[in-house]
């Protein structure tokens, strides 16, 4: 029943195409790729060596693991606040733990790339209005571009330079960047035309900074998506991380305690605890637990289960038993964004992939 609903998907035009990926340990269970790569302005064929901008999956894979590395260095603490860091957040009183768990009552998003200073993380001082810090989870993309300066701030390097020494070069990951994969761009699954949606976004409340901005009007391709990380040279923190899906899966093996080479076991759990409860949602130290209510992965795995979703249609989620990894990565926002909640989508992926597998 998998290849009929892929099938019907592409049809539907809910994605030009689709990379599955299932893994048990270090064992691949299933890899398949469906459809295109591209769909406009010509048809390109889909391979499993395509790149796809991974969006928000960027927060727990590189910019929460660059945290805990440092964490493990003793370099901070959860319980810091960032404006020891960072004397400009000095009106903005959260800590580490809160940007990290998406529980620092920030709003979900912010377009820095409107204004000057660049993306200067002093604009999120007044952005503390979602709820009074450690209240309750409410998911922001501004606490990663806050964490991506912290990170910049405490180890003395720019962000992707960063997470090359760190996790990269020591994995010797061939097809994952932060930014523009340097002469990959062909191998990139493409995404919008222009930043239309980010642009529709901005007439509320940005309507005037944004009629001067210079938008991106052409296929955005190996290039990331997102604007706030595109405009600040590729990641902000929150988004830019480009892979294929095998590099993903080895990446993946680095969040199962007993598999990691770059971080410590005790480390690694961090990113398996409910670091937020009674807040309204699970979250761990980048992911979010299965516990939480309609995760994208439902009922077809455990509660305990991590993972994350990127915007522009790729998800990655955990599983304890067997080291188990589900690998979903679309561009479901080629050529437009669609208003249909992809959600639906993916939990219907994961739940016939199980079956696909013959998991109970």
């Amino acid at each position: 029943m998998l290849e009929p609903f892929i099938r019907s998907q592409i049809e539907r035009r809910t994605f030009p195409g689709v990379s599955i990926l299932a893994a048990a340990g270090e064992r691949v269970l299933y890899e398949r790729c469906f459809g295109r790569r591209a769909s406009w302005p010509d048809p390109e064929p889909l391979d499993c060596d395509t790149l796809y901008d991974l969006a928000s999956l960027t927060k727990p894979l590189v910019t929460a693991f660059l945290a805990a590395h440092f964490l493990e260095r003793g370099q901070w603490r959860l319980e810091d606040e960032a404006r020891r860091f960072l004397p400009e957040l000095r009106e903005l009183p959260v800590t580490l733990g809160q940007l990290l768990t998406h529980s620092a009552g920030l709003r979900p998003w912010h377009p820095f790339y409107l204004y000057r200073p660049l993306d200067d993380p002093a604009q999120a001082a007044p952005l503390c209005d979602a709820a009074a810090p450690g209240t309750r989870v409410a998911y922001s993309d501004v606490g990663y571009i806050l964490l991506k300066h912290l990170l910049e701030k405490v180890s003395g390097a720019r962000f992707p330079e960063l997470a090359s020494r760190v996790i990269f070069e020591p994995l010797r990951l061939r097809a994952a960047f932060l930014g523009s994969p340097p002469g990959l761009q062909a191998r990139c699954a493409p995404t919008e035309v222009g930043n239309r949606y980010e642009k529709g976004l901005c007439r509320i409340g940005h309507g005037a900074a944004a009629a001067r901005f210079r938008w991106r009007c052409g296929l955005i391709r190996g290039e990331t998506h997102d604007a706030n990380s595109f405009y600040a040279g590729g990641s902000a923190g929150n988004s830019g991380l480009f892979a294929s899906a095998r590099d993903l899966f080895r990446l993946g093996r680095e969040f199962f305690p007993a598999a990691a080479t770059l971080l410590k076991a005790e480390t690694v759990a961090l990113f398996w605890r409910d670091l937020t409860p009674g807040l309204g949602a699970g979250r761990s130290l980048g992911f979010q637990l299965n516990s939480t209510p309609r995760t994208s992965a439902g009922r077809a795995l455990p509660p305990a289960a991590v993972g994350h979703n990127g915007f522009t249609g790729t998800s990655l989620w955990l599983e304890a038993e067997g080291e188990r990894q589900w690998i979903i990565l679309s561009n479901r926002v080629h050529p437009r964004v669609k208003k249909e909640d992809f959600n639906v989508v993916r939990r219907r992926l994961h739940r016939l992939l199980r079956q696909e597998l013959q998991l109970p």
